[in-house]
């Protein structure tokens, strides 16, 4: 290998005591259409030319390195390793499967058998017009339309490797039935992680506590990754993890065939939030405590595009679409915005709120009709048995006055607010909101029980990352062509999802892309690198 080159990340502006610039010194990437992109930017750090004739040996040559073992990377190595090649997945926390591995994972799917024993009609063009209703007209259209169209395939290849799934769900925003679910994240990462185990041995490893720092190029193809293999995670100081964090022995592991990047997303990393929206560095995850910017950082300082930075997504224990059904007020017992609204306008008005009430969280109140109307029982059933997560857990009460005790409110100004609310109800017009109760099916806050709790919003998904095309290929920011040898897949990744992300459409968009790029880095020409001699 001749003139191979090992690119620097250095130079970062300082900022709010970290190394993460803000949108407003962000520079516009012209390579981007305005269909295709929130918000074009071209690095969080700067790029950094190659250092010239630096040659490289490699500590160990595989043919294809998937960085991450989430979902996106877990297919993707799977997909390569079947293909014949000899394959090695890294990441750097110390439990493989990333934030997958805790995540509710339903899976909105284009003609799975549940589908068509109940005989329901669908397409993919329906569901990426239903993806694309949540958009604001971010994102790009094809990502979707090509994420939605590899539902199918990506289901047979889950059960096909013991992934088996236990419900079918009609969810919020959707036009028809189609989300599957097999019970969680667990049910889905640790089938084919033990199929990879059993099957793939003699050509798929996958290592823990191995960080990646850096891409190794040669004329200007990606032929390996600088690691550190015994890296301990700082789990005591996350934030200053990946500015701080020197841990693990460097090694230089090369690619013949080329580099998928899975590694998740970046809403653990509240300073870059922050740099969108302040508000935002109050949000809570329960995202893997490793979801962080660092390794976006690296690709941007090569040159990576990034799009949609500016994009966030924020998740509650339940459905957003089932807090339509109930009532919020604030601490003092008022109600304080339409519950039948945009998930990100809901939530940073709860953010706001917070402020307001030394950080305490506002109250959502159901009765019997709207915890019967929810479009995702599970989840509420999840919550009613204290399975849902950091403050997830709902409550049931006999009486309004029993839900005012319980959580420390007035129970005559918790009553008035209540009474409120259905008075307006019956009138059939929110005068202070603008919520359609004509939507409401029957669902105010007279049918006892009453259920309630806690809401705070979280962010357990970011919509920015770097941009691909629909073969998964990753796309330079000056010239908007592809990195050769450099591939991308599921939240790694930006412009799939536009504004907000569909419920359920998260596991459709890892695998759609987890399956392209495992496809498209396996036809790559091998190149030959140098291994050093032991």
């Amino acid at each position: 290998m001749r003139n191979c080159c090992v690119f620097r990340n250095e130079g970062k502006k300082k900022t709010r005591g970290g190394t993460v610039m803000d949108r407003r010194t962000f520079l516009k990437a012209g390579a981007v259409t305005a269909t295709a992109t929130a918000l074009s930017v071209s690095s969080l750090a700067p790029f950094v030319e190659a250092e010239e004739n630096t040659d490289v040996e490699f500590d160990e040559v595989f043919d294809i390195i998937v960085v991450g073992s989430g979902l996106a990377g877990t297919t993707s190595a799977i997909t390569a390793a079947e293909q014949g090649n000899k394959v090695l997945v890294v990441d750097k926390m110390n439990i493989l499967g990333g934030t997958s591995l805790i995540s509710g994972l339903n899976f909105s799917c284009v003609g799975s058998d549940e589908q068509k024993a109940r005989g329901i009609k669908d397409s993919p063009e329906l569901m990426a017009q239903d993806m694309r209703k949540v958009s604001e007209d971010y994102g790009d259209p094809e990502l979707a339309l090509t994420v939605a169209t590899m539902t199918t395939r990506f289901y047979h290849f889950l059960k096909d490797r013991g992934v088996v799934f236990k419900e079918f769900k009609q969810l919020g925003g959707h036009s028809v039935a189609r989300a599957v679910w097999a019970g969680g994240g667990a049910f889905v990462i640790r089938p084919l992680h033990d199929y990879a185990k059993k099957s793939l041995a003699d050509r798929l490893t996958m290592r823990k506590r191995c960080r990646v720092d850096n891409i190794v190029f040669d004329n200007g193809r990606a032929v390996g990754i600088q690691v550190r293999e015994n890296y301990y995670f700082n789990f005591d100081a996350p934030e200053k993890d990946d500015e701080q964090n020197q841990t693990g022995k460097i090694k230089y592991v090369g690619a013949r065939k080329g580099i998928v990047f899975a590694s998740g997303g970046y809403c653990r990393d509240k300073k870059l939030l922050g740099a969108e929206a302040d508000i935002l560095e109050e949000t809570n995850s329960d995202a893997n405590p490793g979801a962080r910017s660092g390794t976006l950082q690296m690709l941007l300082s090569h040159g990576a595009q990034a799009v949609n930075l500016s994009l966030f997504r924020l998740a509650y224990p339940i459905p957003t679409e089932d807090l339509m059904w109930g009532m919020l007020v604030n601490p003092e017992g008022k109600r304080f915005v339409n519950e039948f609204g945009n998930r990100n306008t809901i939530g940073m008005t709860i953010l706001k709120e917070k402020q307001k009430f030394d950080g305490k969280a506002p109250l959502l109140i159901y009765d019997q009709t709207g915890a019967d109307n929810f479009h995702d029982k599970q989840r509420f059933q999840l919550s009613m048995d204290a399975k849902n997560g950091y403050q997830g857990t709902m409550y049931k009460f006999q009486s309004i006055k029993e839900v005012a005790k319980h959580f420390g409110y007035d129970p005559l100004v918790l009553q008035k607010a209540v009474a409120d609310y259905n008075a307006a109800l019956d009138s059939g017009v929110d005068k202070e909101f603008s919520k359609d109760f004509s939507q409401m099916n029957g669902a105010a806050l007279k049918k006892a029980p009453f259920y309630a709790m806690p809401l705070t919003p979280k962010c357990t998904y970011t919509p920015g990352g770097v941009r691909i095309n629909k073969a998964a290929q990753m796309l330079n920011s000056t010239t908007g062509e592809i990195f050769t040898g450099l591939f991308a897949a599921g939240e790694a990744t930006g412009g799939v999802h536009g504004a907000m992300r569909l419920t359920a459409c998260s596991v459709p968009d890892c695998g759609a892309f987890g399956l392209i790029s495992g496809d498209n880095v396996s036809a790559m020409i091998p190149v030959e690198l140098q291994v050093k001699k032991k």
